[in-house]
């Protein structure tokens, strides 16, 4: 089922299937901040910046709030930058440049790097004019591989949950092919400080 990845090798995408921001994740926004009202702390603050994991500064939380849940993708509606949060976070909300949070059991580390690269490259249709709003964002198609049975075949969900035809995401593909090139980049790092 699995392969090596080669990273010179293009990946095949012409059977992977379309499928909607609002079928595949549960959307929601941080709530509105200002970083002016927090001192300096240890939680990241987490705003539309397209570096750094779209951190800008570490603060601490006021008495009692809440912070935005980890193990989720936050997306910025500037230019579409996409970060996976592993830990909890302060995220910046209200409007104009408010980030959406995207959550889904079934997100790890790895398949949310791969689905971050690829709505990425989705939101490069959006500018600043037509910015990745929310509701942009719920409309937004990206396509990903989906589940195959052991014939190959496409698995298909009778409940249709993530798309209209009931493909399946191939969570576990994602996952094993963002491990392969983070194993094939460790690689090539140990030669280097090797020299």
């Amino acid at each position: 089922m699995w392969k090596e990845v080669s990273l010179m090798n293009k990946v095949d995408i012409s059977d992977w299937k379309d499928f909607q921001i609002s079928r595949l994740f549960r959307i929601s926004s941080p709530a509105s901040r200002s970083i002016k009202t927090y001192n300096e702390g240890d939680v990241p603050y987490v705003s539309s910046g397209s570096i750094n994991n779209g951190i800008i500064s570490y603060l601490e939380p006021n008495e009692d709030e809440e912070l935005e849940k980890g193990n989720c993708i936050t997306v910025s509606p500037l230019d579409g930058s996409s970060f996976y949060q592993e830990d909890d976070f302060l995220g910046r909300g209200g409007a104009g440049s408010a980030i959406s949070l995207l959550y889904n059991d079934n997100l790890t580390r790895y398949n949310a790097l791969f689905i971050c690269t690829v709505i990425k490259i989705m939101a490069q249709k959006f500018d600043y004019n037509d910015a990745l709003t929310s509701d942009n964002l719920k409309t937004l198609k990206i396509s990903l591989p989906a589940q195959k049975d052991k014939n190959g075949e496409f698995s298909i969900d009778v409940n249709k949950q993530y798309s209209d035809e009931g493909f399946i995401p191939d969570w576990d593909y994602m996952e094993q092919y963002m491990k392969a090139i983070e194993e094939k980049a460790q690689r090539r790092i140990d030669i280097l400080n090797k020299l």
